[in-house]
């Protein structure tokens, strides 16, 4: 591993590629020089702020419950440098306990180990069941203060590590669960729900700042109720998450939320599940095989299925890098759009900017560098250290 003192090339600053060289000292960028007149630099490699994952739940073999500091390690590889872990539901008081078992390993991170964690997502339990998805509805548990409390754990506030939990706003006694978790600074995230807009609007007004997966396990837009989608793409309040593999959100529907919420409003993320970055067609999770096609990971249809039947939309199996060529070079978005989506916009989200997801003096150091057109990845930084190849 090396420290790296400066680079030169095209920055990502302020939304825009623009020529120019960063100095870097301690971990943090030191110095920003924006050079318009060296030739040398317009041509050169582009240097953008490490991508943030919002939205993941493992990749290349690791998982937050099962080996934590191989995910790091793997999606530091592919240039995402942050991410919130994301744990599927369970009975409450396990949940509980699988959290406090995640972040106690965060806190023993070491220099140079990988990706830095930014907090836990719990992607339930307080799911409506008839928008469960692809996550057992038998895991899935009224939103109640004695469940959060058993989630929460003896620990006041975020004391489990816990940053973001998932809930779906229509359910009877969500109101109360979500007015506690903003009281303890956790973000709530709306997702895996059938809420009509002014369901949606009111759990906004009570605090809520996210959309989970954008478009993926709600209720959709119509013209006389927007559901949470419609609401997700009107409200500026809301950070939308947004799956960028093309499988789980259509271009025409990723370009309408573009041009509803901007690159400012969009994070994107990956969802990917532990064969995500592995190279099998084929892996298991949670007791379930899943097969990895185009890019994202189905549960495999049922014997006797048609032969075009696919099977069931399970998960993501690309990495935010995969979702930022695919979108790029099939002319979806923007490449300065699709760096915001996935840099800037979700360190906003966590209340991170200035510190991750930007180019600018005394921000972390945690930068990725992209050669060509193809955009290969050559170099990823972490505190300014290089991340080892694999």
């Amino acid at each position: 591993m090396s420290d790296v003192r400066e680079l030169a090339g095209r920055l990502f600053v302020r939304g825009r590629l623009v020529p120019g060289r960063i100095t870097l000292r301690a971990g943090r960028i030191e110095s920003v020089l924006i050079d318009s007149m060296e030739d040398a630099l317009r041509s050169g490699p582009i240097i953008a702020p490490g991508f943030v994952d919002l939205h993941v739940h493992g990749y290349g073999g690791g998982d937050p419950l099962d080996d934590l500091p191989r995910m790091a390690l793997e999606l530091a590889r592919v240039g995402t440098t942050a991410f919130q872990p994301t744990l599927f539901p369970r009975e409450p008081e396990g949940l509980g306990q699988d959290a406090a078992q995640v972040s106690a390993q965060t806190s023993q991170r070491a220099e140079g180990s990988g990706a830095r964690v930014v907090g836990l997502h719990l992607e339930g339990p307080f799911l409506n069941p008839r928008a469960a998805g692809a996550i057992p509805t038998s895991a899935l548990v009224a939103p109640t203060p004695g469940a959060l409390r058993a989630i929460l754990g003896p620990a006041t506030g975020d004391g489990r590590g816990i940053r973001t939990v998932t809930l779906a706003p229509e359910l009877p006694g969500s109101a109360e669960v979500a007015a506690e978790l903003v009281r303890c600074g956790v973000r709530v995230s709306l997702g895996h729900s059938l809420a009509r807009a002014g369901e949606a609007r009111a759990a906004i007004a009570a605090g809520a700042v996210g959309a989970t997966h954008l478009f993926n396990a709600m209720s959709g837009v119509h013209h006389r109720d927007m559901g949470l989608a419609g609401t997700a793409l009107l409200e500026r309040a809301l950070f939308a998450e947004i799956i960028g593999d093309l499988a789980h959100v259509g271009a025409e529907a990723f370009e309408l939320a573009l041009a509803a919420r901007g690159p400012q409003g969009l994070c994107l993320v990956s969802d990917a599940l532990v064969g995500a970055g592995t190279g099998c067609d084929v892996f298991h999770s949670h007791g379930r095989a899943h097969r990895i096609a185009n890019g994202a990971a189905y549960y495999p249809p049922a014997p006797g299925a048609a032969a075009s039947d696919v099977g069931q939309l399970a998960g993501s199996a690309s990495s935010q890098l995969d979702m930022l060529r695919r979108l790029v070079g099939r002319g979806v978005v923007g490449l300065e759009d699709a760096l915001t989506m996935a840099s800037a916009s979700p360190a906003r989200a966590l209340g991170l900017d200035g510190e991750l997801g930007v180019i600018a003096a005394g921000a972390r150091a945690d930068l990725v560098v992209l050669e060509g057109e193809e955009l290969r990845l050559e170099r990823v930084l972490v505190d300014g250290i290089e991340v080892p190849r694999a």
